[in-house]
C-alpha cells in the first residue's frame, strides 16, 4: 500500500513508472553534473612522499670483529640506507608556483648524508630532482614543475640512524604520507568523495527537490484516482 492505494494500482496508471524514472534520473543528473564540473575545474592535485631507512649491518651481527662498512677509508659506526620517494599522484600537474614562498620541500634526516647511491626519475624531461650535499643531514626537493604521475626515488648512505621529519608547504595541494597503509588512504579518499557528493549544498538541494517532486507526483496520481472513482459513480 502507498498512501492507502495498492502499489499495483499505482503501477498500472498510465505514465506513472515513466514519471518516477524521469524524476529519479533528473535528480541524479542534478547531483552528478555539478560534481563532474567541479572536478574538471578544480582537479585534485596531490603530492605523496615516503621515507624508509634500514641498517646495512643488522643489530644481530653488529659488533662482530672484522665485520663493518668502510666508506672513503673510514669505518662507519651505524651505516644506514635511506630511500626517499616522492610522486605527483593527483589528477593534475603541480606547478612550481605551488611551492609556498618558493620554499623547497625538506627531508630532515638528523643523520649526515655521506653519498647519494642512486636517483631514479620517471620522466627525464623534467628538471625536478632530489638534492643533497655530503655531510649535510637533509635532502631537498627544490621548487619545480611536477607533472602528474611523476615519481622520483633517491637512495642515500647515512652514518647514524635517521629520524626523518618532512617539511612540505604547498598551496592548495594535498600532501600525503605514503608510509600509511593503502587501505587507510583508500578509506579516507572514499569518505571524502562521499561527503563531497552527498554533503554539498547542491546535492542536498537536488535530493530534496527529487523527494518533493516524487511526493507531488504521487499526490497527483491519488487525486486522479479519486476523480476517476467519482466520475464512475
Amino acid at each position: 500500500m502507498c498512501f492507502g492505494v495498492p502499489v499495483s494500482e499505482l503501477l498500472a496508471l498510465p505514465g506513472f513508472i515513466v514519471a518516477v524514472l524521469a524524476i529519479l534520473i533528473g535528480g541524479l543528473i542534478a547531483v552528478l553534473v555539478p560534481l563532474y564540473v567541479h572536478r574538471r575545474e578544480f582537479p585534485r592535485r596531490e603530492f605523496t612522499y615516503r621515507v624508509h631507512s634500514s641498517p646495512i649491518v643488522p643489530k644481530q651481527i653488529h659488533g662482530i670483529p672484522k665485520l663493518g662498512v668502510v666508506y672513503d677509508g673510514s669505518t662507519l659506526q651505524h651505516p644506514y640506507l635511506v630511500t626517499i620517494e616522492v610522486a605527483s599522484t593527483g589528477r593534475a600537474d603541480i606547478s612550481s608556483t605551488s611551492f609556498d614562498g618558493q620554499k623547497p620541500i625538506l627531508f630532515e634526516l638528523n643523520a649526515p648524508v655521506l653519498v647519494e647511491i642512486e636517483q631514479v626519475i620517471s620522466n627525464d624531461a623534467v628538471s625536478a630532482e632530489l638534492k643533497s650535499a655530503p655531510g649535510q643531514a637533509r635532502v631537498v626537493l627544490v621548487p619545480a614543475f611536477l607533472p602528474k604521475d611523476l615519481s622520483i626515488r633517491g637512495t642515500y648512505l647515512c652514518d647514524g640512524e635517521p629520524t626523518p621529519k618532512v617539511r612540505a608547504e604547498l598551496v592548495d595541494i594535498i600532501i600525503r604520507d605514503g608510509s600509511f597503509p593503502k587501505s587507510t588512504k583508500t578509506y579516507e579518499r572514499t569518505m571524502r568523495r562521499l561527503v563531497t557528493a552527498v554533503g554539498g549544498t547542491g546535492g542536498i538541494v537536488a535530493i530534496l527537490a527529487v523527494v518533493q517532486q516524487l511526493t507531488g507526483s504521487i499526490c497527483d496520481v491519488l487525486e486522479h484516482r479519486v476523480d476517476l472513482k467519482a466520475a464512475n459513480s
